[in-house]
């Protein structure tokens, strides 16, 4: 691909690469730096093997888990995936998006995952499903709990 082909691909996904990071990592350094490397390992290693948007979220998937486990490893205590809500108060105005959005940080990772591949990346079971290397009952199972959950933890806050 030619300069100008990345340039394009760049400003097509920036923005929701940038909120799926975000997403993740709660942290908005964070979030960045997986964009940057994402676009950064893309430009020099990726080989014509299918969607390049999927490659990269893929990719930023990958990173984030690795940066979780490296950063559990190096701490005895669980890490706060958000730790900065109130840079988010930024980014999410209204009261209830923040307040489920602070509830889907609270999810374990897959629920999290797939919760914000169908939502905010608008991507159907199948995409989610292969994405993940997991069937699409898997998906749907997934998607159900993670909602009963968020249900349950938003009652929680509510009280």
């Amino acid at each position: 691909m030619d300069h100008n082909e990345w340039k394009l691909i760049y400003e097509t996904y920036r923005k929701e690469l940038y909120f799926y990071a975000l997403s993740l990592t709660g942290n908005i350094a964070d979030a960045e730096d997986l964009l940057q490397e994402a676009f950064l390992k893309a430009f020099l290693s990726y080989q014509s093997t299918g969607s390049i948007k999927y490659w990269l979220i893929t990719f930023i998937r990958h990173e984030f888990y690795n940066m979780h486990r490296k950063r559990k490893k190096e701490s005895s205590e669980e890490s706060n995936l958000s730790s900065h809500p109130d840079i988010l108060e930024k980014i999410i105005e209204n009261e209830d998006r923040r307040q489920l959005y602070l509830a889907i940080q609270k999810l374990p990772i897959m629920m999290r995952d797939v919760l914000i591949q169908g939502i905010y990346l608008h991507m159907n079971d199948s995409e989610i499903a292969a994405l993940n290397k997991i069937t699409q009952e898997n998906v749907r199972q997934i998607r159900s709990r993670a909602k009963k959950k968020l249900i349950q933890i938003l009652e929680e806050v509510s009280q």
